[in-house]
């Protein structure tokens, strides 16, 4: 019986995009980089973060100097730009009424702040990010969500945006359901293994209640 559902947070929980660019080109412009297009920006929501900004600029002094400062860029602008999706809270409410237990887990570093921001820490308490483990498409912080709602892989469901999100459910496991509010249509995140698809998550109270 499926107990839980971990959720991405990029694009799937909110938009994120127009914060992320704002951010990355405000770096761009301290560090003297190209400026950045929102298209770009987009197509690499959900990859680590070092591995977009190597896809925008090359390599670099991404650990030592670039993480740093976008991060204290985000910390500067209170997470401007980042902003549920008008269906993510109502559905949050729902699950949680029909007994989901829920929580995020994501390739940012360290999720809480951002999360708290965007009001949503309250409906998934269970929070987890990278530090301390690999990115997705490895499975680990999916694992280690569910370890903490005290359930086990064949208990959850992974929702994500992207094919790596469904690659890491097929990882970890459980069942992925795929929502094409990111970069992924339907198909994409089919063949990347998504149990079930949806365009938004104003649908998945009523599919949780056919695949709990």
């Amino acid at each position: 019986m499926r107990r839980g559902i971990v959720f991405d947070f990029d694009l799937t929980l909110v938009d994120s995009a127009g914060g992320i660019c704002a951010n990355l080109n405000a770096l761009a412009a301290e560090k003297k980089l190209r400026r950045l297009q929102l298209a770009e920006v987009r197509r690499t929501i959900g990859w680590a973060l070092a591995d977009a900004m190597r896809s925008f600029w090359g390599d670099g002094p991404i650990e030592e100097e670039w993480l740093p400062r976008y991060r204290s860029f985000f910390e500067e602008r209170n997470y401007a730009g980042v902003v549920p999706f008008p269906e993510t809270v109502p559905a949050l409410r729902k699950l949680r009424l029909r007994g989901a237990r829920l929580g995020i887990a994501t390739n940012r570093l360290t999720p809480l702040g951002i999360v708290r921001a965007a009001g949503l820490d309250t409906l998934c308490p269970i929070i987890v990010g990278i530090d301390g483990f690999s990115p997705k498409p490895d499975p680990a912080i999916v694992l280690e969500a569910l370890r903490q709602m005290g359930l086990k892989a064949d208990e959850g469901v992974y929702v994500g945006d992207t094919d790596i999100d469904m690659k890491t459910a097929v990882n970890a496991g459980v069942a992925g359901v795929g929502v094409t509010t990111g970069n992924h249509d339907a198909t994409a995140l089919k063949e990347s293994g998504a149990s079930h698809v949806i365009e938004n998550l104003s649908e998945l109270p009523e599919l949780w209640e056919e695949i709990k």
